[in-house]
């Protein structure tokens, strides 16, 4: 293994996660300072546009982009032809998106939409011309480049949607937030990719990753069936109130969670590729890969959930009471569904795009059957269903890839299912201690039950063999770079 590329990667991990840290403190001031300006029935508006923004999407890619990361080699050639076909698609899903605006409108009894519809829609269009842009810079590893311009988008939306929230704008706020942010980072990595695609040709090869691209494509349109489903059944059976409160709790508790998952796919992918073309061992890399991401996100669900009633008020303000079991409640199924996402990664790197497609042919109707259940009671009942999805979900998954990609689950399930117990014992302990607390403001409360939460997971971990090697070598690269750069500064 290429100690080059290994160091590449690491530094790429490393700046990822600090952009995504950043990106994490931006959702929550976004939370923060939008939720007190803004109304819940503003944002359960937006969230039943965002349901087919996120369909638009899928149509968008179809799976090319996903095709583009996990090719061993791709010519300028095929990347051009790649372009061009995520054009027309973000085209094709832009016309239908608005075409379908008067069906909308009647689904949801909500007139407001014929206008809030089509300008989502166009945040489709301009992510689809910036999506092979995106992969070829992660393919270069050039990794600042990405964080940097997702940043500033990031920025520059949130600074447009405070301002029109402040005017008076409502829910327009949420929707110049979407469409600046977009615009920002296209024209940010455009100017620093500096990749000018040529004219569409037939051949070179492209056919495969066609084919490919629309396997994931297929596998993607059922994910995002099960990740929807339950925005789309409380926003139609029980109104845009309760889809807020719900809403508020999902994204509150994933979207920052997202922020590190998504742009980590974008490095996680092309450095072990090239790892593994040096003669790396990939399985290996890639349960360091579930041990490290799994510590951080449980970590974060478990401390989270546990001081959701100080965490959840203090965020969006007062009148958000029903948010604070839902948020609760969700946490503990994205304590297992980072693992399932980090499995995920699996089949584009095993180039698996038709198994991914048959794994999610069966699990993701199961996982919609669970929350169509669920909603029978009410909104705390579609977040159980959302636990449940999971739970089966996961399982599932490491069967799948140990049959078609020979994975050794044994061990991936063993490391997972050891930090979900360090995990969901860090957050008893957090929970008891909340429980005892005298009478204290939301801010020390919080902080001394996530300090005594994060001793009892760190002490859980280390008394486990399965993972006390894994946490110890993290610990000693955590020091040995600190090192580095304080070496470095002096």
């Amino acid at each position: 293994m290429s100690q080059s590329t290994a160091a590449v990667g690491a530094k790429g991990t490393g700046l990822t996660v600090l952009g995504s840290g950043f990106s994490m403190g931006l959702q929550l001031i976004s939370v923060t300072v939008l939720s007190r300006l803004l109304t819940p029935r503003d944002f359960g508006l937006v969230a039943m546009v965002s349901v087919f923004i996120a369909l638009g999407n899928i149509i968008r890619d179809f799976g090319m982009p996903t095709a583009a990361l996990q090719a061993k080699s791709l010519s300028h050639q095929q990347a051009s032809n790649l372009f061009w076909v995520n054009t027309a698609l973000a085209g094709t899903a832009w016309i239908l998106l608005i075409a379908a605006t008067p069906v909308l409108v009647v689904l949801y009894s909500e007139p407001r939409l014929a206008a809030v519809v089509p300008a989502m829609a166009s945040v489709i269009l301009v992510t689809g011309v910036g999506a092979q842009i995106q992969i070829d810079l992660a393919r270069q590893l050039r990794f600042k480049a990405l964080v940097l311009s997702d940043i500033l988008g990031q920025v520059l939306g949130l600074a447009a949607a405070i301002a029109l929230a402040l005017l008076g704008a409502g829910y327009w706020a949420l929707v110049a937030q979407a469409l600046t942010a977009a615009l920002v980072t296209l024209i940010l990595r455009a100017v620093l990719d500096r990749w000018v695609p040529s004219r569409f040709r037939r051949g070179h090869d492209s056919g495969n990753l066609f084919r490919a691209g629309a396997e994931y494509g297929v596998a993607y349109l059922l994910t995002f069936a099960q990740q929807n489903a339950d925005t789309l059944i409380v926003g139609a059976t029980l109104g845009a109130t309760p889809l807020g409160y719900y809403n508020r709790g999902y994204q509150l508790l994933t979207t920052p969670v997202g922020r590190l998952l998504d742009p980590l796919s974008q490095v996680v992918v092309p450095t072990l590729n090239r790892i593994r073309a040096e003669g790396g061992d990939l399985n290996a890399m890639l349960l360091r890969v579930q041990f490290g991401v799994g510590c951080a996100i449980v970590w974060v669900f478990a401390m989270a959930g546990a001081t959701a009633h100080w965490l959840v008020p203090l965020l969006l303000g007062p009148g958000w009471g029903p948010t604070v079991r839902v948020f609760q409640i969700l946490a503990i199924g994205g304590s297992i569904w980072v693992f399932s996402t980090v499995s995920s990664w699996v089949f584009i790197l095993y180039e698996q795009s038709r198994q991914l497609l048959r794994y999610n042919l069966v699990s993701k109707p199961l996982a919609v059957a669970c929350l169509s259940v669920g909603a029978f009671f009410g909104i705390d009942g579609v977040a159980w269903g959302y636990v449940a999805a999971m739970a089966l979900s996961w399982p599932l998954n490491l069967f799948w890839l140990s049959r078609t990609a020979g994975l050794p689950s044994r061990s991936f399930a063993r490391n997972g299912t050891t930090i979900l117990l360090a995990g969901g014992l860090g957050s008893l302990a957090a929970t008891v201690v909340g429980t005892v607390l005298p009478v204290l403001p939301a801010v020390p409360s919080i902080s001394l039950c996530v300090l005594v939460g994060t001793a009892a997971m760190l002490g859980a971990l280390m008394a486990m063999p399965v993972t006390r090697h894994f946490l110890v070598a993290s610990l000693q690269l955590l020091g040995a770079v600190f090192a580095r750069k304080i070496q470095e500064a002096k």
